[in-house]
């Protein structure tokens, strides 16, 4: 393949921006501009935008748009590492920038499940990358645990579903997460849609028991005058995921991460109408506590921020 950079005029009229970098690996890591708006808090018009530019200085077509849903082209797949190391060593140098001498310390990190099974290894070797002599002890419990923790002052920062709005917090923005209901093919045979009131008429296996996402869920079923009578419930996305590939019921189980599943045919997705809405996550901190290394924390946490991934060996023998 040749490269517009490869004749010797070409590097000075190259202009390649981080933004353009973004959007193209968000699009591709996440299958579409509409979703890499989300992640980077902006327009779909804008990443398209950024994607046309980043297309025409390199004149090549990273997407091949005939399709129903856009797909890499060949040249497309060869730049993803590239733009993933170049955003990675963008990330190394602002954290350099941004490290500051502090006394040693320790950081009480509250997380869910749910970031402790996807980008927790990232956000703490970059904390402890600029901040050798910070201790970080990562606590992973129900959000609402979690919650009760930072307003005791036993917590630092707290990585939860957006549900505890309270006066005494700073709610910073994270990302969304898309869920859908799941379900094994031996509890619901070759059913692919439903009206969400039919779920009305099987198990449900709900996170509850001071889960955030359990009580965002719960309001939003209610609203849609959803009422769930028989249900197995937990705290633990583990143990639904288990009781879900198991055959007791449906549940709702983020969709990135059990891709691997559903391709499988353990699980099946099950679409509603209407469907779940996307999950907001937050950083909560108490207010007046944020120092620099907290705010620098909180930085690293929005740029790392992913849920689409799960760390290797999840289920790993279901998936086989």
């Amino acid at each position: 393949m040749s490269w517009p950079w490869t004749s010797s005029a070409a590097p000075n009229a190259i202009v390649i921006t981080i933004k353009q970098l973004e959007a193209f690996l968000w699009s591709a890591e996440l299958g579409g501009m509409e979703e890499a708006s989300v992640r980077l808090h902006t327009t779909q018009s804008a990443v398209s935008k950024r994607m046309q530019e980043l297309e025409s200085a390199l004149n090549v077509q990273l997407f091949d748009r005939t399709r129903r849903r856009a797909q890499l082209t060949p040249q497309g797949q060869e730049v993803v590492p590239l733009a993933r190391e170049l955003l990675h060593l963008r990330s190394r140098i602002m954290d350099v920038a941004a490290a500051t001498r502090i006394a040693p310390r320790t950081l009480r990190l509250g997380v869910t499940e749910l970031t402790a099974l996807t980008w927790l290894p990232q956000l703490v070797q970059r904390v402890r990358g600029s901040h050798p002599h910070v201790t970080l002890e990562p606590i992973v419990d129900a959000s609402g645990l979690l919650i009760n923790r930072l307003r005791s002052m036993h917590l630092d920062i707290a990585i939860v579903p957006d549900a505890f709005r309270d006066a005494a917090f700073d709610t910073v923005p994270l990302d969304s997460v898309e869920y859908a209901w799941m379900c094994s093919p031996s509890y619901v045979p070759a059913v692919a849609s439903m009206k969400l009131q039919e779920l009305q008429g099987y198990t449900i296996i709900a996170q509850l028991h001071g889960s955030g996402l359990g009580q965002i869920m719960s309001r939003w079923l209610s609203d849609n005058q959803v009422s769930i009578d028989s249900a197995l419930s937990s705290s633990n996305m583990t143990a639904v995921a288990s009781l879900t590939l198991s055959g007791m019921g449906i549940s709702y189980l983020p969709r990135k991460i059990f891709e691997s599943l559903t391709s499988t045919g353990q699980l099946q997705n099950i679409k509603t109408t209407p469907a779940i809405p996307r999950i907001p996550y937050v950083l909560m901190y108490r207010k007046g506590t944020a120092d620099d290394f907290l705010r620098f924390v909180t930085s690293v946490a929005t740029d790392t921020c992913d849920f689409t991934k799960m760390i290797p060996g999840y289920f790993a023998g279901r998936a086989s």
